[in-house]
């Protein structure tokens, strides 16, 4: 795309175009910031400018996903899409997708035609087991444990794990255990990238050394390569987890999103370089990423500190069992 981009006489030969995660579109300003220019357009409006080119027809499969939004940016939504269909001249285009969406994507001027089959609500990442994302959502923003709870028990009736445990070592063991007789299984340390306290409880996810994690290796090296995530000692932040999984995860939970008074808080998060318009949904969203990773299940390590007591309790009411209990 950067090759046709630069030059308006250059015409690209596809007739199709997917982007996926289309929701975490970047907006103008992040895009100025990126590649250091005053104006810019949009990520959608740029594409939508760059698609007019393509000669007789175009079509373009936006593939849309709920609560991933984890970076400056990336908090414009569909509303984004339907505002570049206005600037760019949305007359020219015809726009299909699911009722679900009908309201950010209402009152653009552009046609649009609502089809159910377009909604994708299936989840095959956790075997088919349903209601896990259900979970997730009552957890980080329903807030309800009592609802999560009731998922919970269904979930576990479905073979899913959802654990929890003081200790990081204990955490550890179980993993190998449980996949000792599985040399294909693939489970790994995992951490939110904003937390500032896990490296004092043995987690290393500082930026200077999870940018130099060689991403392939950690998925896919052998259990017994230093390299693999099976090692448990590399940690996978929510920017190189998202969009794939392992078989179990060990979730270590940060002091970034925490319980206070009650409620979400991420007061003890790091700070963004670049304002955001929602810090506290940033988070909810890299833990909703983080909580999502394990196709079995996910261990969830909360550090043994008072700040984290009040996170803990919460996720035992909301139907995480200890690691130490019987399943």
């Amino acid at each position: 795309m950067d090759y046709y981009s630069k030059k308006p006489e250059r015409v690209p030969p596809e007739h199709l175009i997917v982007f996926d995660e289309a929701q975490r579109a970047f907006d103008a300003e992040r895009v100025a910031h990126v590649h250091d220019v005053e104006v810019a357009e949009s990520e959608p409006e740029h594409l939508l400018n760059f698609l007019r080119r393509v000669p007789e027809w175009c079509v373009l499969v936006a593939l849309v996903g709920g609560g991933q939004a984890i970076h400056q940016g990336e908090e414009g939504g569909l509303p984004l899409w339907r505002e570049a269909l206005r600037r760019v001249g949305g007359g020219a285009w015809t726009v299909h997708a699911a009722q679900r969406v009908e309201e950010q994507l209402a009152g653009g001027g552009f046609e649009v035609r609502w089809d159910p089959s377009l909604s994708l609500d299936t989840e095959i990442r956790h075997h088919l087991v349903p209601r896990v994302h259900e979970w997730v959502e009552a957890v980080l923003d329903l807030q309800d444990p009592v609802k999560a709870a009731g998922i919970a028990l269904e979930v576990h009736s479905g073979g899913h794990r959802w654990l929890l445990t003081r200790d990081l070592a204990a955490g550890r063991a179980y993993l190998r255990e449980r996949f000792e007789d599985a040399p294909r299984a693939r489970y790994g340390l995992i951490a939110s990238s904003r937390d500032k306290d896990l490296p004092s409880h043995g987690i290393d996810n500082t930026w200077q050394t999870t940018k130099i994690m060689r991403h392939g290796p950690w998925f896919n090296a052998e259990p017994q390569d230093p390299a693999s995530c099976c090692q448990l000692s590399s940690v996978a932040t929510e920017f190189a987890i998202q969009g794939l999984e392992l078989d179990m995860t060990l979730l270590a939970w940060g002091t970034d999103l925490v319980r206070l008074n009650g409620t979400w808080s991420n007061a003890r998060s790091r700070r963004h370089q670049i304002p955001v318009r929602d810090a506290l949904a940033l988070r909810r969203n890299a833990y909703r990423v983080l909580l999502t990773r394990g196709r079995d299940g996910t261990v969830v390590f909360v550090p043994p500190i008072a700040a984290l007591d009040e996170t803990w309790n919460f996720l035992l009411e909301a139907g995480m069992r200890p690691l130490s209990a019987p399943l």
